[in-house]
């Protein structure tokens, strides 16, 4: 082994050793019987070395790295190819072994050793780096004074313990194994360190002169270069002792370089959840050997692509990084359906109130138990639980807000933290059994009983404030805009942001819109009266009472919807208000004066006082890059810190755009649109949609937003019909579709509206509202290929017969819905090219 280790070492070197920083140990002797002695002494200790602190890895990939960080053995057997090494690699050079007599030269007749040659070496290096560890070994016990005098260490060849000895020299001067803190006076131990965890408690404690010894020896950096932690090593072997004005401005600057180290360590990285090591600078763990799920996979991408591109600390005012996260994954869920015998659920007929009691009722798995007592221990803030099924966030189905997210406050008592998350759990596990997650499973042509379920726990951004907890925005990005105005092309990418938690972005609620290239061009603030009629009116935070977290389809149930007029004593305000004098009729990007405040993120978006377009520019860039497809982005910022400390960007998802190539073509040159039943130039869809006969569409003679949730009822009545007869249709109707706001426009669930092939969204005279872009409900159009146009007639925005419509008999009608059928199919056409749709009667 140690013949196969020399000639590796020995080809590796340069590489390994002066572009990566590998360590080494340079061994002279001539001798065949001790190199063949002293190699595999000194191979069995690097390795056991390595073994040992693979321990500081997190995960697989990690523990490779470590195996092959380990110190290289450089080897000589004359005076010449020893000096040569030296030179080339003495900038990575733990220490040297050395024989006292050996020849010059290679080429030289052993009966020409020079005596004293190893003695000859010593006085160079020495002179060169007094601080190199060098050990003397002869078998004159006579040259034992000598390396005194030189002020090396020396053991005797003949000596029975002469491994023993070797062994003891190379794990003290080279800082193998623990590092052992001692006394400068007396040698006497002051404490010890196994791994980099320990390293850095003991820091805090040691006395001062203890930390000065050991800081000005250069002991510190040699024990981390032995363990293989080379960026953290020569950061620390370049500071200076005399460069520091106290002890305790050098004990503060080694603990922050050891906390920044094992933060970075965890970044990019998926590691294995050990209960025993697990603490807060593990970024990124996993419980149990299932799968993740294709939200924790995204995560796992951003994760990665962060670490990748450096993205950490790449802009001073912030750092950008996911949630610290821990996914539970699949297997645990396959173990809880079995071992609380659930399995009958699949094929119940049981409510969702039902399904969801029986759920909370059973029992988790105890290891897993074990797990989360372990990792509730480390967490510092309020905890998302949220869903990561396999069919999450696939490019072509991504059920995005399908299933639940549940947020738990932090609580002091372990127990009934443990029993908060435990619930939380538990009620994400039982929304893949919901009537919505099986009617969307059904139209995906997926089978229920192959869908599994891992859940992803995250911290929450922000802070707390009054009782509450929120972020300072939330929001979502896409690469591709299809709703460009002015100067914006659609691949500048888009973003809808908001104060407060996301449920107000993903759910359709009024936000803020902008482009991320021209962030300073934003359409709802270019006056007064719009940025009055739409901006921002509520937001959303969750409670901190523990006991409002309670048993409920609703995952939303513990979160707090606040008017944004209520919210003007909250923190975060001064990041994100505006004010508006209504004596002058102006509005004030200041939130001091005196006002009502309005929400418009001028702080940020026109005076940069944080790079959110620019962040956002460059992760869709990357993201679109690295997944090869459009992308959206989830993520939330915490500008609300202590003075000194970092602002936070929080990437919490990205997840591909679908899209799928157009079918057929259409020259708009040859359309006559003032025949068409409806024209839009403001679309998104898949070219021809056929097969189509039916319409469905809301009256606006009747239409009032008072009744949004009573027509959602009537929809899903419809719906169910025409799902039962497998027959799709047109759906028109006022406002945003899916919103979650029925001030906005008609509240359905996806389940409600499955059957639809094309809808619309009409404006009217007197109900003017923005379309859905940037919600789940928008993703989830897409991802079927759904198509999506957006008119506002009366402003001679597009087209819409409905006098036709209205003229036509119907097949149902209802008090606010009617629902036609032409004898042959449409002619419907949507061009993603040039944001055009039209719908034609044949």
């Amino acid at each position: 082994m140690a013949i196969i280790k020399i000639i590796e070492d020995r080809m590796n070197a340069d590489r390994d050793i002066l572009e990566v920083g590998v360590q080494s140990i340079l061994l002279v002797e001539d001798n065949i019987r001790y190199y063949s002695t002293y190699l595999p002494a000194i191979y069995k200790l690097v390795l056991q070395q390595s073994s040992e602190f693979l321990s500081e890895a997190l995960n697989e990939q990690q523990q490779v790295l470590s195996k092959r960080a380990r110190p290289k053995i450089l080897f000589a057997t004359n005076y010449n190819d020893a000096v040569d090494l030296y030179e080339r690699y003495k900038d990575n050079l733990l220490g040297v072994l050395s024989d006292v007599g050996f020849v010059i030269d290679k080429r030289d007749s052993s009966d020409n050793e020079k005596f004293d040659a190893g003695i000859d070496l010593c006085k160079l290096i020495k002179k060169d780096k007094p601080l190199m560890p060098f050990l003397l070994q002869s078998s004159q016990e006579s040259m034992r004074e000598t390396a005194e005098e030189l002020g090396v260490d020396f053991i005797v060849k003949y000596s029975k313990t002469l491994l023993q000895e070797l062994s003891d020299y190379i794990n003290r001067e080279f800082y193998f194994g623990d590092f052992v803190f001692k006394y400068p006076d007396s040698e006497r131990e002051a404490g010890r360190a196994r791994n980099l965890r320990e390293f850095q408690d003991m820091l805090v404690t040691i006395p001062d002169k203890v930390l000065m010894y050991h800081s000005s020896q250069n002991h510190i950096s040699k024990w981390l270069f032995a363990r293989g932690l080379f960026s953290i090593a020569r950061k620390i072997e370049a500071l200076d002792c005399k460069d520091f004005s106290s002890t305790e401005e050098i004990r503060i600057t080694l603990v922050r370089a050891i906390m920044d180290f094992r933060s970075m360590s965890g970044q990019g990285v998926v590691a294995k959840f050990d209960p025993h090591t697990y603490d807060e600078y593990i970024w990124f763990a996993r419980m149990g050997e299932g799968s993740l799920g294709g939200k924790a996979r995204g995560l796992a991408f951003i994760n990665s692509m962060i670490h990748r591109f450096n993205l950490y600390d790449k802009y001073d005012t912030g750092r950008i990084l996911i949630p610290r996260t821990v996914v539970v994954a699949t297997d645990y869920f396959d173990d809880f359906i079995a071992e609380n015998g659930l399995q009958y659920v699949i094929n119940s007929d049981l409510s969702d109130d039902e399904i969801l009691s029986e759920f909370v009722s059973s029992r988790l798995p105890e290891r897993l138990v074990d797990d989360l007592r372990a990792f509730i221990r480390t967490a510092r803030r309020p905890l998302a639980i949220r869903s990561s099924s396999k069919l999450e966030d696939s490019h072509y189905q991504p059920f995005a807000g399908i299933y639940s997210t549940y947020m738990i406050p932090l609580t002091e008592n372990e127990d009934q933290m443990l029993r908060l998350i435990g619930k939380a759990i538990k009620s994400v596990y039982a929304s893949v059994f919901f009537s919505a997650s099986r009617a969307y499973i059904t139209a995906t042509s997926n089978l229920l009983s192959d869908e599994k379920m891992a859940v992803v726990i995250q911290e929450v951004c922000g802070t707390e404030d009054q009782g509450y907890f929120f972020p300072t925005v939330s929001g979502v990005a896409r690469s591709l805009n299809f709703y460009p105005i002015g100067e914006e092309k659609p691949e500048d990418g888009i973003a809808n942001i908001a104060l407060g938690l996301g449920k107000l972005v993903v759910e359709g609620g009024i936000t803020l819109r902008f482009s991320t290239k021209y962030p300073k061009n934003i359409l709802q603030l270019s006056s007064t009266e719009s940025t009055l009629r739409e901006t921002q009116r509520d937001m959303y935070v969750l409670s901190l009472k523990p006991e409002e977290f309670k048993t409920s389809i609703d995952d939303a149930v513990n979160l707090k919807k606040i008017e944004i007029w209520k919210a003007g004593s909250f923190k975060n305000m001064k990041y994100v208000a505006s004010t508006y004098d209504m004596n002058y009729n102006q509005i004030s990007d200041s939130n001091l004066a005196e006002g009502r405040k309005i929400v418009t993120f001028s702080h940020i978006l026109k005076y940069d006082s944080f790079p959110l377009a620019e962040i956002l520019v460059e992760l869709l860039r990357m993201g679109q890059e690295e997944m090869k497809s459009p992308v959206e982005i989830e993520f939330s910022i915490n500008m609300d810190v202590p003075l000194g400390q970092e602002r936070v960007f929080n990437i919490l998802q990205i997840r591909p755009i679908v899209e799928s190539s157009s079918r057929g073509t259409i020259n708009w040159d040859d359309v006559d649109e003032t025949k068409s039943l409806v024209y839009a130039e403001s679309a998104l869809g898949l070219g021809l949609i056929e097969e189509v006969s039916d319409i469905i569409y809301v009256r606006p003679e009747n239409f009032d937003s008072i009744n949004t949730q009573k027509i959602a009822e009537e929809l899903d009545i419809l719906n169910t019909k025409m799902k039962n007869r497998s027959e799709n249709y047109v759906l028109i109707g006022p406002g945003r579709w899916g919103s979650s706001d029925p001030w906005l426009g008609i509240p359905v669930k996806w389940s409600q509206i499955s059957e639809a092939r094309v809808i619309v969204e009409s404006g009217l005279e007197n109900f003017r509202v923005g379309p859905s872009q940037g919600t789940h409900f928008f993703q989830n159009l897409t991802s079927f290929g759904v198509g999506y146009m957006t008119i506002s007639p009366f402003l001679g925005d597009g087209i819409y017969d409905v006098s036709k419509l209205n003229g036509m008999e119907a097949v149902e009608e209802t008090e606010f819905i009617r629902h036609v059928k032409f004898e042959r199919p449409l002619y419907i056409f949507i061009d993603g090219r040039y944001s055009k749709g039209i719908i034609v009667e044949q």
